[in-house]
């Protein structure tokens, strides 16, 4: 267990070559520790209930993961474009439940940005339903796959220094990206910029109130300090989206993209053949469907979609 003596945001803790950081919602420096993992830590601010990776990794430690191979090795492969061979019929279909809600909740919207694109398949099936897209994402590898094979405006910049003009946009989103950044409140400033007033932001991340952590302990494998550097609750998502000026905060609970995989991977761990992802693999199997609803409705699914709007 790492002892604590660092109690300032400058003071590298010379152990692991950390740095403890203040909590980005309420900037204090008081917390509990939930889980060292990797030698990691993962802290609750004591004060808001804020979670995140404490002492921090570097900077260029964690963006090390992101490398050429784990583009083509892990990422393609997981998102259904193996070798970067891809069938976009198959990702409009794969995507068609997501753009539906975002038309619901923005029907004369036309012009749509993505914060973290990765490949730029979910772009691509937004600009083949008719929107005016354009994106951002801070690989290299990802963002002149989504330019050269998929002829998208994918910019590789940072999110807190995004080029686009203010008010750009009628629609912002961001998917599994919110918990990789190491200051999600200005990202989340700046998109708000670039976002017309009266705009959305759709935002998904994983659910650390998820049933999944629950049965999986600590081998789910979203319990990740060098990949992901914030954990997030319906709660603490919504507030860092009104500390970010975003207003009219909702979660979408029961969203039609989810089917009972999606709501409780039991595979998503580091400890694949243990007892308690085997149990869950069971339950999930015998209770499929029921389950995966109710789990939903009372917002213990693996993931939380949130919505929110620019105010006018």
């Amino acid at each position: 267990m790492w002892v604590r003596v660092c109690q300032t945001r400058a003071v590298q803790c010379s152990a692991m070559s950390g740095t403890v950081v203040p909590c980005a919602l309420c900037e204090q420096r008081d917390t509990t520790r939930l889980y060292t993992k990797f030698s990691w830590g993962i802290e609750r601010c004591r004060r808001c209930g804020l979670i995140y990776a404490n002492p921090r990794a570097p900077e260029e430690t964690i963006l090390a993961r992101y490398s050429s191979e784990y583009f083509w090795d892990e990422y393609l492969p997981a998102v259904s474009a193996p070798g970067g061979n891809y069938d976009l019929d198959y990702q409009d279909q794969r995507h068609a439940a997501m753009l539906a809600l975002i038309k619901r909740h923005s029907p004369r919207g036309r012009r749509l940005l993505e914060v973290g694109t990765g490949a730029g398949l979910f772009l691509k099936a937004a600009q083949r339903a008719g929107w005016d897209t354009a994106g951002l994402e801070l690989s290299s590898e990802g963002s002149a796959f989504a330019r050269d094979r998929l002829g998208l405006d994918v910019r590789t910049e940072r999110a807190e220094e995004m080029s686009f003009t203010a008010g750009s946009f009628d629609v912002a989103v961001m998917f599994d990206v919110i918990e990789h950044l190491f200051d999600p409140v200005t990202v989340l400033e700046a998109t708000r910029r670039a976002v017309t007033p009266g705009g959305i932001i759709v935002v998904s991340t994983p659910n650390y109130d998820a049933l999944s952590r629950f049965v999986l302990g600590a081998d789910w494998a979203v319990l990740s300090p060098l990949e992901h550097v914030y954990y997030f609750t319906e709660g603490t998502l919504g507030a860092m989206l009104r500390k970010s000026g975003w207003t009219g905060v909702g979660t979408e609970r029961r969203f039609a993209g989810w089917g009972v995989f999606e709501t409780m991977n039991y595979r998503y761990t580091h400890a694949p053949g243990n007892w308690r992802a085997k149990r869950y693999e069971r339950v999930l199997r015998a209770a499929g469907g029921p389950l995966a609803r109710m789990v939903q409705a009372t917002g213990r699914a693996d993931a939380i979609l949130c919505i929110a709007s620019n105010p006018s």
